[in-house]
């Protein structure tokens, strides 16, 4: 989920005029998509998160945002640890104040140009589940699944331009559906997907 977000995310600077950079020095803005299922995945952000410091004091107009599921409901608690830090933002949604860049709702659909044979689609958001060993839930919320029209619009543009390979995504796929007003399931949207002509393979990941 983090990887096609990140992917999304990036193509929504290129088509504001962004270019990506080789190295952290050279950007003006910086956003990093954290994960934090892991306790060694959540050491390597905050590592990161601090690596960044001194460049931020060298360069106090970098922008510095943050995003994943590092960002949960205490916004104000991270802003305390990791001053350096401009935005902090939950996962598909942008804040109300902020740059240019973060005003501008609606990253989460921004689609690649030029993608490559094989794409990721984030069909549901979330987890209701709530596992005594899991901090899903609680960093990405309840579950929302994307209506079957939008998901079927946007598979049939990456294909357009020139995807054959869709991978579905969703920290519970199998979920899909059940918070929608009609009820759809995985299987009614895999039919619909199924029916788009140039679509060469159809996957889905959990």
């Amino acid at each position: 989920m983090n990887k096609a977000e990140s992917e999304r995310l990036g193509s929504f600077f290129e088509q504001r005029g962004y270019q990506a950079t080789a190295t952290a020095e050279q950007a003006d803005i910086i956003v990093l998509n954290s994960c934090v299922v892991r306790q060694s995945a959540e050491n390597r952000v905050i590592n990161k998160l601090n690596a960044l410091k001194s460049l931020k004091r060298l360069r106090p107009n970098l922008t510095l945002a943050v995003t994943g599921c590092l960002v949960n409901s205490d916004i104000e608690q991270l802003k305390k640890d990791f001053p350096q830090v401009d935005y902090f933002f939950k996962p598909g949604v942008l804040p109300t104040e902020g740059p240019q860049w973060l005003e501008k709702a609606g990253w989460t659909q921004a689609l690649p140009q030029h993608p490559p044979p094989g794409v990721y689609v984030p069909i549901i958001q979330g987890c209701d589940n709530f596992c005594s060993y899991c901090i899903v839930p609680y960093r990405r919320g309840r579950e929302r699944s994307r209506p079957v029209a939008e998901i079927t619009g946007e598979v049939r543009e990456l294909v357009r331009r020139s995807a054959k390979e869709v991978t579905l995504l969703g920290q519970n796929v199998d979920s899909y559906g059940h918070d929608l007003p009609d009820k759809p399931d995985l299987a009614d949207l895999l039919s619909e997907l199924n029916a788009i002509d140039g679509l060469a393979r159809l996957r889905f990941l959990t």
